[in-house]
């Protein structure tokens, strides 16, 4: 994949998938909301489709009942990315892990398909969407 983009375009889209997989783990929603645009889409599988900050909080508000007491980790490895101007392309694997009881079981493998923009100087995610392996 070739990218234009500066080198500071690039830490900080990096940046922005360790900021998002840290925020949702740790149970900080506002931040995780802050890696999307004011626009912005999260879609899964399991939870379906959520749109904008107020549909962003909705989605966090199930996922943290959804989880209970549970500690989740998202592990995103081959992060890949295409810069064009102040749009970029990324994909990257998910491997979803949960811990409850003292018992670790990874939940989940798959992927994220990502459109990100540039949006007052910092890089934020347009659209998320979760592919998770088995589900079509």
């Amino acid at each position: 994949m070739t990218s234009s983009g500066t080198w500071e375009d690039h830490e900080q889209i990096r940046d922005l998938y360790a900021r998002y997989a840290h925020a949702v783990d740790l149970g900080r929603y506002e931040e995780w909301i802050e890696c999307f645009t004011s626009d912005g889409v999260f879609e899964s599988p399991r939870f379906g489709r959520y749109q904008g900050v107020e549909g962003l909080r909705r989605f966090t508000a199930i996922y943290k009942e959804s989880n209970g007491a549970a500690q989740v980790r998202h592990m995103m490895t081959n992060v890949m990315f295409e810069i064009s101007g102040d749009r970029a392309t990324g994909s990257c694997y998910l491997n979803y892990y949960h811990c409850r009881d003292g018992k670790v079981s990874l939940s989940a493998l798959g992927r994220y398909e990502d459109q990100l923009r540039k949006v007052n100087g910092r890089w934020r995610f347009e659209s998320r969407r979760v592919h998770i392996d088995g589900h079509g």
